[in-house]
Order: structure tokens, then C-alpha cells, then sequence
């Protein structure tokens, strides 16, 4: 009768409304959208050298655990890898209980648990020793906070002069954090007004739109841990600088545990770029109609995940390198589309936010670099200001 007993006595705690404590939860803190070097200057070579490399994670926790990509480049040996908080002592990271291993090709490689009890908004500093002679493809584009290149030797464990240094991080594709239960994960997804290449982690204002929002979110006591998978020159319909918004998805969204919703800033670079003519090749025109269908599709597969989206208006760009009346007709319909349609599940209205009053087909001067396209760290940091957090209760 004993097992009877027991049973009883579970199935009364059950009808108490008491119940065991949920056991801890990994939460995407820091991510990268891995592209492909497409030519030598890209590309990293590393040979008997260790990199470093340092990301700011939006949560704290714990643990931690690395995340790393080789999706386009041959199998490469890791002789050896840490972690440390910036300039703090170095916590060796293990896979599958070994100091060092085989990345595999086109395979992402997920780490052992790490000790190392990090804060949010923590920089976090990743290094790896790669033994081998390896030309590494798969990288991001990090031109604010340089990758360091040791010379010659395993210097994961400690600090070193880099020989060298490079804009293209390698390898390094994300931070899981351990917390006492999974947080709700927001996804930044676009191209470079949203990743922001030339952001560094310690700049001032904050630079990037997506980690505004995430310190919104802590200061007003939301859970969300806001994540960036964006891409320099990305595309909706086309291959750019790195796969397609639509050909990335599954990967750097639906793949994602914890994923509630995406806030989307697309279509710039689809627009400007339709018709241009490069080394000879000229690429698609591209309508307003194959637009809309392009993010009517990212809609439809986020929701068929249970994930919301919340778009932005496609930014003004006049006076832009690549802006042609053409191009602005194909952005005022698209955006026209967002607001009116009602198949988005929120819509915010940011050509208004960054947009000359007096002129709402260009960027206001004191919100943009120059170049008429792209948002400054002031720009971004009232695009990150004007989402109403109340979209994400």
C-alpha cells in the first residue's frame, strides 16, 4: 500500500495548487546572423592563434554557454576556449567535458554549461585558440568592437597583445544565459540600421536601436531580453551581404527558444538596389507588390510559430546614394500597405519618428550620419524609445 500512499499524497499536494519549483531555463542572451565571406579581405586567417571577441549579453544568470557557427567553411579544430567577464580572470569552456574539439562543418556547436555568473548588459569576452591553419568564412560584420588576433600560441587564458585585429567576428554566433526561468525573447530583425556595424559596446549614446528597447525593458521590470539578428546590406527577396531575410528566418528566428516576437525594419535595401547595375550585372527590378508578398511570408511563418510581428516603416532615404523617385514611390506603397492592411500585428510608424518634418522623404540631419540612409546614435536611440512597450505584454 505504500506506493498508494505516496500517490495519494502527490495527487493531494497537486489538488493544494502547490507544485515542485521550475528547475532553472536557457535564454538566448546575445546573438550575431552569420554570413559568408564572399572574398579574401572578409575572411579571417588563423593559424597556431587565438581570437578574442567581446559581446554585451541582455540578461544576467548563473552560467552561460557559447554558441558557435561554421555553416560555410571547411571542419576547423578548437584547441581551447574561455569566457570572462571584460578584463576579469578567464573560465575555461568545455564541449562534451573536453578542453578542445572539432567545429563541425555547416554544423552550429553548442558548449557545456560555464560557471561564470553574469550580469545583464555584462560584456562578455570569448576567445579561442585555433591550432590549425583555418580560413574562416562564417563571420558577422563588428567593425565598432574589432575581433583581436594573438601571434602565435594558445593565449585563451590570459590577457595579450594583438598582432592583429578584424571588423569580421568569426565563429562566435551566440550567448545562452541560465536564469531561474526562460525569459520571453525579442528579436531586432533587419539589416544595417538595425545591426549598426560601427557600434561599439561601450558607446555613448547607445547605438543600436534593438539595445535601447532591451534597457527599456529592464528598467520598467519586463522580462524580455531583446536580441539583434540583423545583417549589413541585408535583403528581403534577394541575396545581399549574406542570405535573404526570407532564406535566414528559420535559422535565426524560428530556431530561437523562447522567441514571443520580432520587431522587423526591412526593405531599404531591396528598394534601392532593384535595377542598379554592378561589375556588369544588373540586378532585378523589384515592385512594391513583391515586397509586401516578401513580408506577407515572414508574417505567415512567424505566426505559424506562435510569434508576433511588430514592423517598422520602411525609413526615407532621399538624397541617398541609391535613392530614385522610383525607389520612394515603391517605399511610400509599401509602407502604405503596413499601415492599412491589418495583417501585421502592430505597426510603428518610424519614417515619422527619424523623418524631416519638413521634408518627410529624408532623414532629419541631426538623426543620420550623412549619408542620408542610415540613423546616427541619436536617430537610433529614439527609434529604440518610440516602441510602446505595452506592444509586448
Amino acid at each position: 500500500m505504500r506506493w498508494f500512499r505516496i500517490a495519494f499524497a502527490a495527487a493531494a499536494l497537486a489538488a493544494t495548487g502547490a507544485a515542485a519549483p521550475s528547475p532553472d531555463a536557457w535564454t538566448p542572451a546575445w546573438t550575431a546572423s552569420m554570413w559568408q565571406a564572399t572574398n579574401p579581405d572578409q575572411r579571417v586567417l588563423v593559424e597556431n592563434a587565438t581570437i578574442r571577441a567581446a559581446v554585451r549579453v541582455g540578461m544576467g544568470g548563473s552560467k552561460l554557454r557559447l554558441r558557435l557557427a561554421n555553416e560555410y567553411g571547411a571542419a576547423l579544430a578548437i584547441g581551447a576556449a574561455t569566457v570572462r567577464i571584460a578584463g576579469g580572470p578567464t573560465v575555461r569552456v568545455t564541449f562534451d567535458g573536453q578542453g578542445s574539439t572539432q567545429l563541425p562543418q555547416g554544423a552550429p556547436l553548442v558548449s557545456d554549461p560555464v560557471a561564470l555568473p553574469v550580469r545583464a548588459f555584462d560584456v562578455v569576452e570569448v576567445s579561442l585558440f585555433l591550432p590549425e591553419r583555418a580560413e574562416i568564412e562564417t563571420v558577422h560584420d563588428a567593425g565598432g568592437q574589432p575581433t583581436q588576433v594573438s601571434g602565435p600560441g594558445d593565449h585563451s587564458g590570459g590577457d595579450f597583445v594583438p598582432a592583429r585585429t578584424t571588423r569580421f567576428r568569426p565563429l562566435i554566433a551566440g550567448i545562452d544565459v541560465l536564469g531561474a526561468k526562460a525569459r520571453p525573447v525579442v528579436v531586432a530583425y533587419g539589416d544595417s540600421i538595425t545591426d549598426n556595424t560601427g557600434c561599439a559596446n561601450d558607446a555613448v549614446p547607445i547605438c543600436r536601436w534593438g539595445d535601447v528597447l532591451g534597457r527599456r525593458f529592464a528598467r520598467a521590470g519586463m522580462p524580455q531580453v531583446v536580441v539583434t539578428q540583423a545583417i549589413s546590406g541585408n535583403r528581403i527577396l534577394a541575396t545581399g551581404a549574406g542570405p535573404s531575410a526570407l532564406a535566414r528566418f528559420d535559422r535565426d528566428v524560428l530556431a530561437m527558444p523562447g522567441v514571443t516576437h520580432v520587431v522587423l525594419l526591412e526593405g531599404i535595401n531591396d528598394i534601392g538596389n532593384s535595377g542598379l547595375e554592378r561589375n556588369g550585372v544588373k540586378n532585378p527590378e523589384v515592385t512594391a507588390a513583391q515586397l509586401i508578398q516578401g513580408f506577407r511570408q515572414l508574417v505567415e511563418r512567424a505566426h505559424g510559430h506562435g510569434i508576433k510581428v511588430i514592423a517598422m516603416t520602411i525609413l526615407p532615404f532621399e538624397g541617398a546614394k541609391y535613392a530614385r523617385p522610383e525607389g520612394e514611390a515603391i517605399r511610400v506603397r509599401v509602407n502604405d500597405w503596413m499601415r492599412s492592411s491589418g495583417e501585421l500585428d502592430a505597426v510603428i510608424d518610424m519614417e515619422k519618428v527619424v523623418g524631416d518634418p519638413a521634408n518627410p522623404r529624408r532623414l532629419a540631419d541631426a538623426l543620420q550620419f550623412g549619408d542620408n540612409l542610415h540613423p546616427n546614435a541619436a536617430g537610433e536611440t529614439k527609434m529604440g524609445e518610440a516602441i510602446p512597450l505595452g506592444l509586448f505584454r
